[in-house]
């Protein structure tokens, strides 16, 4: 079981990225070079006319619409000693088209709004090695919300889970649109969420016209006490507002006329999860935390440990309890080790 380091950091987009890169330049280093797809599809593809061109029109873009962004990249490129290619190829990763097809894998998320709980879990799932760079950033660009989040190394902060000074709080699944275009990356948008000042804010940043892929947005507001999943495609965009319980993994539900790939990871998560949502509707933390930590729905369970076939793992598990205004994030299995875990306070009073 690995302790997510901590770190605390402020200033300009640039000196955010900086000095976060320079901490976690080890972790950025070796991620960067474990990285299939970065190192035999992205990079390669990025030495053809046909690959320059497109970076070239991804960087003008995205300049253009989230220039705070590409000075956090660079900062962090450079605090690394990495390529900013390098770093800003591997924020546009399901982006970057034709070079890598990819398939759905990734996270679980369970939601709960009833009058007596208002609860979002997520587990953080993926290859192994990507498990083993985690970091928790507690940060604020100046003028902005402060914002607590688990990130990837390199990675901009907002593609796994994390909450603002706002009370918006959000967990990401990962999706794979087979159509993706030449627009705004998903990550960008994802970045966004720790300036959003309401859920409906947070709708608008992640459904922004001109959007290259595709993402599924959980999101909830501690003042509000809402919790709404977005799923977005290059064209398309669907909303739904939970009532009850609600579970999602790594395919579009919403958006049925979407083609995406679906994994059997993804599949197999879902139909378990569904089995269970309607034998024993969670009702509270346990609830939710016992089918985030259920294991009985080999080869593919929804608590994962890289185990044949399944070659991904869950790394942590995380809980949003709106009424009580906590996140926990817990390093081992969530009910067996239930008492390793990490509190945090989540800001938002009216």
């Amino acid at each position: 079981m690995r302790t997510l380091p901590e770190f605390h950091v402020h200033g300009s987009y640039y000196e955010v990225g900086l000095a976060t890169g320079r901490r976690f330049a080890a972790e950025i280093e070796r991620t960067m070079n474990q990285f299939g797809p970065l190192r035999h599809d992205l990079l390669p593809y990025l030495e053809t006319a046909e690959g320059r061109a497109q970076y070239r029109h991804f960087l003008e873009l995205h300049q253009a619409h989230f220039p705070g962004y590409v000075e956090e990249v660079a900062g962090t490129a450079e605090g690394a000693v990495r390529p900013f290619e390098e770093v800003f190829l591997g924020n546009l990763w399901g982006e970057f088209q034709p070079a890598v097809e990819v398939q759905g894998r990734r996270c679980t998320d369970v939601a709960v709004l009833t009058a007596d709980s208002a609860l979002l879990g997520h587990n953080e799932d993926g290859m192994p090695f990507f498990g083993e760079g985690l970091y928790l950033v507690h940060g604020q660009v100046t003028g902005g919300p402060a914002f607590t989040v688990l990130s990837y190394p390199g990675a901009l902060f907002g593609s796994a889970f994390g909450f603002n000074e706002a009370g918006l709080c959000f967990a990401i699944n990962a999706l794979f649109p087979k159509e993706v275009g030449a627009g705004l990356g998903r990550c960008f948008a994802a970045r966004s969420l720790l300036e959003a000042e309401s859920l409906d804010d947070a709708v608008r940043r992640v459904t922004l016209p001109g959007r290259s892929s595709g993402f599924g947005y959980n999101l909830a507001s501690v003042r509000e006490r809402r919790v709404v999943h977005v799923e977005v495609a290059p064209r398309s965009y669907a909303l739904h507002e939970v009532e009850g319980g609600y579970l999602h993994t790594n395919h579009y539900l919403e958006l049925g006329r979407v083609e995406d790939w679906v994994s059997e990871s993804s599949a197999g998560r879902l139909a378990r999860g569904q089995a269970i949502l309607a034998a024993e509707p969670p009702r509270d933390a346990a609830g939710v935390l016992r089918i985030l930590g259920d294991e009985a729905g080999a080869p593919y369970p929804i608590y994962r440990t890289a185990t044949a076939p399944d070659n991904n793992a869950t790394f942590c598990t995380a809980l949003f309890d709106l009424d009580a205004r906590r996140l926990r994030v817990y390093n081992g299995h969530p009910v067996r080790e239930a008492g390793a875990c990490l509190e945090f306070e989540i800001p938002g009073d009216s």
